[in-house]
C-alpha cells in the first residue's frame, strides 16, 4: 500500500535528537514524504498510553497513512517488529501490544513479521531500532514495497484487550486509561453510556452532571465532561485533576446515570 504520509508516535520527547534522526532516515530513503508528528511525549515506556493515542488519532489521518510507533522498552531483546494493515491504514510497531486498540476503530486485515534485513541500515544499534530498522522499512513501504517482501504473515503478534466498561442497571464501572499533558483524566467510558444528569465517583471524589466545556466551572474547580476523544474525562479548570486527586492510570471510576432521561 504505497503512501506519501508517515505519522510518528513515540516516547522520545523533543530534547534529544532521536526524532529528528528518524525523520532524516525516512527522508533520505524516501524524499518527498509528508511526516506528521502525532506526539513524542508519551510517558516513557508507557505502551498503554501509546495504544490509546494511536487509536484516538488514527481516524483523523489521511487514508493510507503509515503509522510508525516507537515506544519500545524491550528494544534489543529479541522482540519482533510487526507490520499490520486495516482497510485504510498501515502500522509499523514493536511487537509489544502497541497496536492492540487499533481494532476499536478498524479491523486488522493482515499482519506480517518484519524480517527482510536487506531493508535495514548497515549498522544496527541494539538500542535504536526506530532509526535503524523501522525507519528504513517504513520508507520502503511508503515507496510501494510489496507486502510479501516485508516478511511472513504473522497472526500471533502481541495484543492486550481494550478495558470495556461494565454496565449494571444504571451504574457503569470503568477505569482511567490515560492522563494527558494537562492532567485531564481520561476514562474508558464513552458518551453513549451516559446521560447529562449523572453522579461520578473517582478517587473518593464525587462530581455531579456532565459539563460542556472546561470553562463551565470557576477556576480551580473539578468537573466531568466528554472530551475530544469521545470518552468521559475528569478535569480541573486551569489545573491538573490527576495531581489534585492523586489519580493514576487504572484507577477505578463509577458513574450512576439518571434513569429519567
Amino acid at each position: 500500500m504505497k503512501t506519501n504520509c508517515i505519522a510518528l508516535l513515540s516516547d522520545f520527547g523533543t530534547n534529544d535528537p532521536f526524532v529528528g534522526t528518524m525523520k532524516g532516515v525516512l527522508l533520505s530513503k524516501a524524499p518527498g514524504l509528508s511526516i506528521i508528528d502525532i506526539t513524542h511525549q508519551v510517558p516513557p515506556q508507557d505502551i498503554q498510553t501509546a495504544a490509546f493515542y494511536l487509536m484516538a488519532a488514527m481516524p483523523y489521518m489521511p487514508r493510507h497513512t503509515l503509522f510508525m510507533t516507537v515506544v519500545d522498552p524491550t528494544v534489543g531483546t529479541g522482540r519482533g517488529i510487526v507490520w499490520a494493515r486495516t482497510e485504510n491504514y498501515q502500522f509499523l510497531s514493536p511487537d509489544n501490544g502497541l497496536i492492540s486498540w487499533v481494532e476499536q476503530k478498524e479491523k486488522i486485515k493482515e499482519a506480517r513479521f518484519v524480517s527482510n534485513s536487506s531493508l535495514f541500515m548497515d549498522n544496527i544499534s541494539s538500542t535504536f531500532h526506530g532509526r535503524d530498522i523501522m525507519a528504513p522499512v517504513a520508507a520502503a513501504i511508503a515507496k510501494g514495497l510489496p507486502e510479501k517482501k516485508i516478511g511472513p504473515v504473522f497472526n500471533e503478534y502481541r495484543r492486550f484487550p481494550f478495558p470495556q466498561p461494565v454496565k449494571a442497571g444504571n451504574r457503569i464501572s470503568g477505569q482511567v486509561i490515560a492522563i494527558d499533558h494537562f492532567g485531564n483524566v481520561i476514562t474508558n467510558i464513552k458518551r453513549d453510556y451516559l446521560s447529562a444528569k449523572a453522579v461520578f465517583n473517582i478517587s473518593d471524589r464525587m462530581l455531579k452532571d456532565l459539563k460542556l466545556t472546561y470553562a463551565s466551572v470557576p477556576e480551580g474547580e473539578a468537573l466531568a465532561l466528554i472530551g475530544s476523544f469521545g470518552f468521559l474525562e475528569f478535569c480541573v479548570r486551569n489545573g491538573s485533576f490527576a495531581r489534585a486527586f492523586d489519580v493514576k492510570i487504572g484507577s477505578p471510576v463509577e458513574a450512576i446515570v439518571s434513569i429519567d432521561e
